[in-house]
């Protein structure tokens, strides 16, 4: 239930993040400052929203997996020294 609502979420900021970082460049070609703070009054509160569900929903989601199993047949990963030869 959780999956498709983090999904759309995720879209939503990643929307409103290309609308905020278009839109000021665009004011910024243009020359019009009163573009730029315009563009980001109104597309930054509906973008952070967005961005602090899908932060939360990711959260959840991370708690639903179950836990990744260690298989005990992997090799050690420092090789083991052979025992040195005694010597008589």
């Amino acid at each position: 239930m959780l999956q498709p609502l983090f999904r759309l979420s995720i879209v939503a900021f990643l929307i409103g993040g290309v609308v905020i970082v278009l839109g000021q460049a665009l004011g910024i070609i243009l020359g019009n400052a009163q573009w730029v703070e315009h563009v980001e009054a109104s597309a930054q509160p509906a973008t952070c929203i967005a961005a602090s569900i899908c932060g939360i929903l990711s959260f959840a989601l991370s708690y639903g997996r179950p836990a990744e199993t260690i298989d005990a047949t992997v090799a050690d990963p420092l090789p083991q020294q052979a025992p040195a030869a005694s010597r008589s």
